[in-house]
């Protein structure tokens, strides 16, 4: 998917729009993939990646082919420019934020990173 507001899905095959439609389809629902960015983790600041059926006033709602992606405000200044994607690995599958541009460093999960100064 391009860009749309610096944060743009993946365009692989089993990429994050892919998933999330075959889920809410699976499941007789149309819920949109919540990006979230807290404090916390390992290394300040944390992705929470959770299914949602409301958007809150402050959401950038980013959407293609009938699956959506919410985003805040605060969090998307966090994210902008990174790709939200979904990893199938050995470990399990999931909802992930990759090639995050503001992140200094991450830890090995992929859930939690420093931000740049």
């Amino acid at each position: 998917m391009a860009a749309h507001g610096n944060v743009s899905r993946s365009p692989r095959p089993a990429s994050c729009g892919q998933r999330l439609a075959e889920i809410n389809r699976r499941e007789g629902a149309a819920r949109a993939l919540r990006v979230l960015v807290d404090a916390g983790g390992c290394h300040g600041f944390q992705y929470r990646l959770e299914l949602t059926d409301r958007s809150e006033e402050d959401d950038v709602v980013f959407e293609r082919d009938g699956s959506r992606v919410v985003v805040d405000a605060m969090s998307l200044d966090m994210i902008r420019g990174s790709t939200i994607d979904f990893v199938d690995e050995l470990i399990g599958s999931s909802f992930q934020v990759v090639g995050n541009p503001n992140a200094e460093s991450a830890c090995g999960c992929k859930t939690s990173f420093s931000i740049k100064i």
